[in-house]
């Protein structure tokens, strides 16, 4: 029997042992849903008990371990399921890789690695979860002596052979031994794969770099800057799945937060957890998250957004409020305030005032000096729910509120002749009818002081900005002028319940120092992908929430999109007294060499990326004086592509949005039912063929490009960024269309970097 055939055999036999444990956990899920639903059927039917004080103790005893059997039973489910899912991905590609060894005298022990273990019916392992420590031999480990580390403890072995494999739908595709990661034929043969509408996993391709970011475990924060197509993301991906590994037995998932840049991106990769058997981690923009914080305000997201990845300029206002600036004032600010309070409402029932903001001062300054503002907020709000208490008590004695008691109670006895009236039901009714009537009237003063509404945050958050001194509005080149007509049109929008994305960051920073607010969400790690487009004042919001979170950045410099600080020129005061591990991914994995080759024209010598050995065609730049011709020279091209490569995902990627739509707009009608346009972050890749703009394709990838109309209206610095970041979304073909005048970026590339038609 050759290799070749034991591992098909081998293969085949672990199918059916996945498929063995897959039928008998869905036929335990199948029972326990049918035991669940009685229980749940029980607890509903089940009282407690209170004719005697033992029947009592005796019910509730029984009703708590109802709840009981009901919580582990749902956890149980909830594993099935994970488990089942696991399964289901492992039935097609069991595993990637197998690691030989030897363990001191003992005999040499075979292991295969995939995205979960798997055991045979002696309990003996067969599969290994990728994430666990021996796993490492397969990553890091070379032929002959080696070792793998455990959280207490490390075992050397003798590392005897590793080989990969490539099984699609149960069947053996390839496979190769080697003393590397992955050997490069191996490697540029999943490569050379046509892309898919979501991102994939990288768990059989891992390099090493890529590796010892996934399995950090001695740094908290880490910065990982990668090139385009370097798998930065995908690592960041694996990163999360290894620590849920890692941490599962107190991490949940719900513990995690990662944050992408736009939704069309959170989409694209959403899938990436799911085929490793993971819970997926839902991706969310810092928008959502910081509308949740902010509930009872409409976050306005950053404006122009495109208009800033087109020029590489932004708005000054925005750039200071986005910089960590005005975050290190914040803290003095309330120093400053702390004695004499913060800026107070009066507290009014239509209008009548019935506790007045000198009154509530005078009852802050009687707190505690020595507390912190937060708290002596805390403390008045005591203070003042006890004053409503005591308004209450007065309102009672009231005629107004005995008139309407009586009214209720003449109304209750005519809709209900049975009820007793006896003198003493009708004086304990009349008591509960009054102390309704009371408290319905001071309901809104009660919530309100219990949201912390006696504070006038708006008005607080205003006078924090007109404290801003010349000298710092000067370093971001602005002006007292400017400042204050910004400032009137912020005090317009707070009327309006309407705050910019930056204002709502500063505005919760402030918020958090007047009061205590309780945030729903923990966070023990939190992920960052794209950081070159989150501002540090982003950052440290997300660090005072959570400060003893772990933080993973992640991002390619090379596609910035704001004029803005970048969090990397911010490191020392986000981090001031942490290490923070930066890792560097220099070799892109997703472009052809000619791809790579014709992008780095772009970037200055010392930006320029490296690239795998992996060839294709060089890219093709065709020229049309007249749109006409050019669209049809396009369809000609998608038609071709389509026909030589029926499963490629082809995207045209414009300047603008406007271009775009435009563009779209020109085509025939019958090529417009064949092109999805995408100008939108809510859009979601639905067709092979796309037209999306430049700014909302950043992170993603497609089989082949087609850049569209590079003229002169790509001339400046930020349009050599722009055309970067088009050229690298491509993976293994790329097709420029330019006007009659072409892009001076374009006019020094040889004969050798593209083909001119």
């Amino acid at each position: 029997m050759t290799t070749r055939d034991y591992e098909k055999k081998q293969l085949q036999k672990n199918i059916q042992r996945i498929r063995n444990e897959k039928e008998m956990l869905e036929a335990q899920q199948q029972q326990g849903s049918q035991d669940l639903q009685e229980q749940l059927k029980e607890v509903a039917e089940k009282r407690i008990n209170a004719g005697s004080e033992e029947a009592f103790y005796e019910s509730v005893v029984e009703y708590q371990q109802h709840q009981q059997d009901l919580m582990i039973r749902y956890q149980t489910t909830e594993a099935q399921a994970k488990r089942i899912h696991a399964l289901t991905v492992m039935e097609k590609t069991p595993y990637f890789g197998r690691i030989d060894f030897k363990e001191g005298i003992e005999n040499p022990e075979t292991l295969y690695l995939g995205i979960a273990s798997l055991r045979d019916k002696k309990e003996e392992t067969i599969i290994i979860d990728w994430r666990a420590p021996i796993a490492n031999l397969y990553y890091e480990g070379e032929i002959g002596p080696a070792f793998y580390a455990t959280d207490t403890d490390q075992f050397e072995v003798e590392l005897l052979g590793k080989r990969q494999f490539k099984i699609q739908d149960g069947e053996l595709v390839s496979m190769a031994d080697t003393s590397e990661v992955i050997n490069d034929d191996f490697l540029l043969e999943i490569l050379d794969e046509a892309s898919s509408g979501q991102m994939k996993n990288i768990v059989s391709t891992i390099q090493k770099a890529q590796n010892a970011i996934i399995r950090d475990t001695t740094n908290r924060y880490l910065l990982i800057e990668g090139i385009a197509g370097s798998g930065k993301t995908s690592a960041l991906l694996q990163r999360i799945a290894f620590l849920m590994y890692r941490n599962r037995k107190w991490l949940e998932d719900d513990q995690i937060l990662l944050f992408s840049p736009n939704h069309l991106f959170s989409d694209y990769i959403a899938q990436v957890l799911p085929s490793l058997g993971e819970s997926e981690v839902p991706t969310r923009t810092f928008h959502d998250f910081l509308q949740q914080l902010l509930p009872a305000y409409q976050v306005q997201k950053e404006v122009a957004e495109e208009a800033h990845f087109l020029t590489g300029t932004d708005d000054r206002i925005q750039r200071l409020k986005n910089s960590l600036a005005l975050v290190h004032l914040l803290p003095n600010y309330i120093e400053k305030i702390t004695a004499f309070g913060p800026l107070f409402r009066d507290l009014k029932i239509k209008g009548t005032t019935y506790i007045s903001k000198e009154q509530i001062r005078n009852w802050y300054q009687e707190t505690n000096p020595n507390l912190p503002l937060y708290q002596r907020s805390q403390l008045l709000q005591t203070k003042l729910l006890k004053k409503i208490g005591g308004l209450e008590k007065d309102e009672l004695r009231k005629a107004w509120v005995k008139e309407e008691a009586e009214e209720l109670l003449h109304q209750l006895f005519e809709e209900d002749p049975h009820q007793e009236s006896s003198e003493e039901n009708e004086r304990r009714l009349l008591k509960k009818f009054r102390q309704q009537i009371v408290r319905k009237k001071f309901r809104s003063l009660t919530i309100g002081v219990k949201r912390y509404r006696f504070i006038n945050r708006p008005k607080q958050y205003l006078h924090f900005l007109s404290q801003v001194s010349e000298q710092k509005l000067a370093d971001f080149d602005l002006d007292c002028t400017t400042w204050n007509e910004h400032l009137a049109n912020l005090k317009s929008d707070l009327r309006q319940k309407e705050l910019r994305q930056e204002d709502g960051l500063l505005f919760f920073l402030l918020t958090q120092s007047l009061f205590p607010v309780n945030i729903q969400q923990k966070a023990r790690f939190i992920f960052i992908d794209e950081m070159q487009d989150f501002p540090p004042a982003q950052v440290a919001l997300l660090r005072t929430l959570y400060p003893k979170a772990g933080i993973s950045l992640c991002g390619d410099l090379n596609q910035k999109v704001f004029g803005n600080e970048t969090i990397v020129q911010s490191l020392d005061q986000l981090f001031p007294n942490e290490e923070v591990a930066r890792y560097q991914l220099t070799t892109s994995y997703r472009s052809t060499k000619e791809i790579t080759d014709f992008a780095n024209h772009f970037l200055s010598q010392e930006e320029q990326v490296r690239t795998t050995a992996r060839n294709g065609k060089k890219p093709t730049i065709y020229q049309a004086n007249n749109q006409k011709e050019r669209i049809r020279l396009l369809l000609n091209e998608i038609e071709i592509t389509r026909k030589n490569h029926p499963y490629w995902r082809l995207a045209i990627i414009g300047k603008t949005s406007a271009e775009c739509q435009a563009l779209y707009d020109a085509l025939d009608e019958k090529s417009q039912e064949k092109i999805q346009l995408i100008t939108s972050e809510e859009d979601y890749m639905k067709r092979p063929v796309m037209i999306i703009p430049a700014f909302l394709a950043k992170g993603l990838e497609f089989d082949s490009v087609f850049a569209w109309d590079i003229g002169y209206n790509f001339s400046t610095p930020q349009d050599r960024l722009i055309l970067y970041t088009i050229a690298t979304r491509a993976m293994h073909e790329l097709t420029v269309f330019v006007p009659e005048q072409k892009s001076p970026f374009l006019k020094n590339l040889t004969t050798e970097m593209a083909d001119y038609k």
